[in-house]
């Protein structure tokens, strides 16, 4: 039976929020995720997501079918890449995040180690737009996932180096090091055959806040287009270590029943370390497309 306007609306007034950090990050409590959601709460959640980038919701039993419906409150999703579509049986948009193994070999994507600070996707012409992790099976430590504020990290930039970056590109891969036998100077921002590098701007615009977020990452960002190679190495290894500063992070300590789902336009994330004799076990989706309901 479909809620009423008046259910809806006590749906969306019984969540709790409570932020994270100072600067982003809220936790959500009052919502059952097992179950559909009212168009109300739905809104009210996603306006959450804008204001705070990163959303946490603890204490969720959800299957593949639950976790991506509530993906699809955000817009469509995204389908996993081939050489990650593991399981057979899953829902298309659905990966596992998890060093679990069957006859010797492991079931699922990006399975151990810590991971450096990057952004999903950043190498395709339209990355996605958010991600969302689902915990299934936790290691007693680490595995922690950190988020970084982007949009703080842009606004405490010196106005030089913003004026510097402002109109410029630069190009993010799948291959690190890829481009290391590029001319000094470079003036075009190639695209792979296999779509696994493109150009973006290094500052951008959300297109729902309108707020300013740096758009570079350590793991993926591989240089600056139309500049020679040594000074682009320096800038963006400033940016980097400017990006990464403890003021603008926070760090997730995952417990089983957690979903998080942050937007993937002006947060990083990176993952800590973790012994390899734990199960780490997280259910992935990723969000392609803004909902425009």
């Amino acid at each position: 039976m479909a809620a009423t306007g008046t259910e809806e609306l006590k749906q969306a007034s019984a969540l709790r929020v409570r932020k994270l950090s100072a600067s982003f990050g809220a936790e959500v409590r009052g919502i059952d995720l097992s179950r559909p959601v009212a168009k109300e709460t739905i809104r009210a959640i996603r306006q959450l997501w804008y204001e705070h980038s990163v959303l946490l919701v603890p204490g969720q039993v959800l299957d593949e079918d639950a976790q991506v419906r509530f993906g699809e409150y955000f817009g469509e999703l995204a389908k996993t890449m081939g050489s990650y579509a593991i399981l057979k049986n899953s829902h298309p948009a659905v990966m596992y995040v998890t060093n679990e193994k069957a006859e010797g070999k492991y079931v699922g994507a990006l399975p151990d180690g810590e991971m450096f600070f990057h952004s999903d996707m950043c190498y395709v012409e339209r990355p996605c737009l958010g991600t969302m992790l689902y915990a299934m099976e936790i290691p007693s430590q680490g595995g922690n996932t950190l988020f970084a504020d982007q949009y703080a990290a842009y606004e405490a930039l010196p106005e030089e180096t913003k004026r510097r970056i402002d109109g410029l590109k630069s190009v993010h891969t799948f291959e690190p090091g890829r481009y290391d036998n590029y001319a000094e100077s470079i003036t075009r921002a190639p695209v792979s055959k296999e779509a696994r590098s493109a150009a973006h701007p290094m500052v951008l615009t959300h297109p729902a806040t309108g707020r300013r977020a740096l758009y570079v990452n350590r793991l993926m960002t591989e240089y600056i287009v139309g500049m020679p190679r040594e000074e682009s190495n320096a800038l963006l290894a400033s940016l980097f270590d400017h990006q990464e500063q403890k003021q603008f992070v926070y760090e997730h300590r995952w417990t089983r029943g957690d979903v998080v789902i942050w937007d993937n336009r002006c947060v990083l994330h990176a993952r800590t370390d973790f012994s390899a004799a734990e199960l780490r076990k997280l259910r992935r989706v990723t969000v392609a497309t803004d909902s425009i309901d």
